[in-house]
């Protein structure tokens, strides 16, 4: 697939699937800017990209921020010419220790939903403008099988559940605008902040794989990548307002 010309924006682009996403965008030929608040990280990714000659630039964004949400949109539009993409994939996720309900903090709670539903959401509003500029555009949000519920996690669950009832409203309002909005729901992802949850022990993360998932191999943020490329692609240009679940089967057998 060729996004040349193209121009996209990945929320928590600096590391896990959302490095994954950048890379697989950036090596199809767009232009792409990297959105998080790890700087150092962000900054490495950079490099990477422009090493092999790939267009990218990093902005430290707050997703949960208007103020720094429309920010981003105008100095992505500035550097590179417009915006055809737009991957939410940033989130809380790594930082929320698992408990009952109870115990969740209202602060956490919030923090929690401004992030992964809030942020989504302005982060939409912030580019829309400039996608309608373009003609149309691809925007891909991140859910996860969490979100068809799951225990001791209820605000990240919540929050992701959200994220899919988010996606079909947008993509009713902004069809007619030739801009498509889906998301992916993955399963556990071998990524830093999968390895945090599971305490560093990613070999009990392979065997829970293995034995829970009909696909029993441990999913990689690459096959992510895989998924979001076809959603902004062509050829799924009569796709919109869907969840695509991306889990080796683990969901199906629940």
């Amino acid at each position: 697939m060729s996004l040349s010309g193209k121009v996209a924006i990945v929320t928590g682009g600096a590391r896990g699937i959302g490095r994954a996403y950048v890379e697989a965008l950036a090596d199809s030929g767009a232009a792409v800017m990297i959105v998080d608040l790890l700087e150092d990280e962000g900054a490495k990714t950079v490099e990477a990209i422009r090493a092999k000659g790939q267009k990218a630039a990093f902005l430290k964004v707050d997703v949960a921020s208007k103020d720094s949400t429309e920010a981003m949109a105008k100095a992505t539009a500035e550097e590179f010419g417009g915006i055809d993409i737009l991957v939410n994939n940033a989130a809380m996720f790594a930082s929320l220790k698992g408990g009952p309900m109870s115990d969740i903090s209202v602060d956490r709670w919030d923090r929690t939903m401004a992030v992964n539903v809030r942020g989504p959401w302005l982060c939409t509003c912030a580019v829309v403008p400039y996608m309608r500029q373009r003609g149309g555009g691809a925007i891909v949000n991140q859910t996860s099988i969490s979100a068809f519920g799951m225990a001791y996690m209820l605000d990240y669950t919540a929050s992701k559940a959200a994220v899919i009832g988010l996606t079909k409203s947008c993509a009713s309002e902004l069809g007619r605008d030739n801009i498509r909005v889906n998301a992916i729901a993955p399963g556990g992802t071998a990524t830093e902040g999968y390895s945090e949850i599971m305490g560093g022990n990613m070999a009990a993360a392979e065997e829970r794989a293995r034995t829970t998932q009909l696909i029993a191999a441990q999913i990689q943020p690459e096959d992510m990548a895989a998924t979001m490329m076809h959603l902004v692609g062509d050829g799924a240009r009569f796709i919109t307002g869907q969840t695509i679940v991306v889990d080796g089967g683990k969901y199906f057998l629940g």
